[in-house]
């Protein structure tokens, strides 16, 4: 094994330069100080120097050096090994931050439930004249969009506030649910496919049955809302949508579990970008002049 020839009793003064670590994995990989300085455009005595440098600074010697040859030491091909990935993963940093470097002129992606997407939709012209000249991409998902992988910009939350790091999160408003049918007199309920011991929703329209048949089993909104409307059954609609549906009657109010807090969340990256800004400012507005129309504040028939 090989043996430094600096004092192995010495400890590192500090930690060790990374432009210092750039100038050794240059000089392995051209296989000379010379080699290294014409590549890096240093002199081969700077390169000299640096090198010495760093092998001072780790205690340790990286070469052997012989009158026409360099070699690494068993210390200098570990600090090679723990060196190269370090190397790698800076040089993924620039394309890494191009990924997340805003394009001003890209649209805004917008996600939320379907159920508030579909909201949005209603309004969308309001939207787009308030945040013009910014295009809106909604999308619609059950998941959470994982914002600080760049799947969206802005989304819209439902129920518990957002815990992750990074996040700006600000409450909206508020959006009930209550069961709708064409006429009061109720023979048939629609509910979602989810287990009532799991979901909110198909717990509140299975206690609603009371042991009226099960006409369908439909989870998106905006399917269950036209099977409503076409007198299958009554079904769980969001306030917004069922009470301005002059075809529909509510049957149940919402209880409290059928209300749920509305976070408007964001990335701290996009803190800054205008486009994000300006959609963000037009949603908080809407959601504030639609409150009571999301909060379903008339009762049932």
């Amino acid at each position: 094994m090989d043996s430094p020839s600096l004092d192995p009793s010495r400890d590192a003064q500090a930690e060790p330069s990374w432009d210092d670590l750039k100038i050794f994995l240059a000089v392995v990989a051209h296989g000379s100080m010379n080699g290294a300085g014409r590549a890096l455009g240093q002199s081969q005595p700077t390169i000299a120097r640096r090198v010495r440098t760093l092998e001072e600074c780790l205690g340790v010697d990286l070469f052997q050096r012989g009158p026409n040859s360099l070699n690494l030491t068993d210390a200098g091909r570990a600090v090679l090994e723990a060196a190269s990935p370090m190397a790698e993963a800076a040089r993924s940093v620039p394309k890494l931050a191009a990924a997340y470097r805003p394009d001003p002129e890209a649209p805004v992606r917008l996600t939320a439930t379907m159920s508030v997407t579909m909201f949005l939709s209603h309004h969308a012209a309001r939207l787009a004249s308030a945040t013009a000249p910014t295009e809106i991409a909604y999308i619609p998902m059950r998941r959470k969009a994982d914002l600080a992988a760049a799947e969206a910009d802005i989304a819209l939350r439902l129920r518990r506030m957002p815990e992750e790091e990074d996040l700006i999160v600000r409450k909206i408003g508020r959006i009930a649910f209550a069961i709708y049918a064409r006429t009061p007199d109720v023979a048939a309920v629609i509910v979602p496919p989810e287990d009532p011991n799991l979901s909110r929703q198909a717990a509140f329209i299975a206690h609603y049955a009371n042991g009226r048949p099960i006409a369908a089993r439909i989870g998106d909104v905006p399917i269950r809302y036209q099977a409503t409307k076409a007198g299958l059954g009554a079904a769980v609609l969001p306030c917004w949508l069922g009470d301005a549906e002059p075809e529909l009657v509510r049957v149940a109010d919402p209880t409290d579990e059928m209300v749920e807090d509305i976070f408007l969340v964001t990335h701290r990256r996009g803190r800054d970008r205008e486009s994000v800004a300006r959609v963000s400012a037009a949603l908080v507005d809407l959601f504030r002049r639609e409150r009571d129309a999301l909060a379903g504040t008339r009762q049932a028939d």
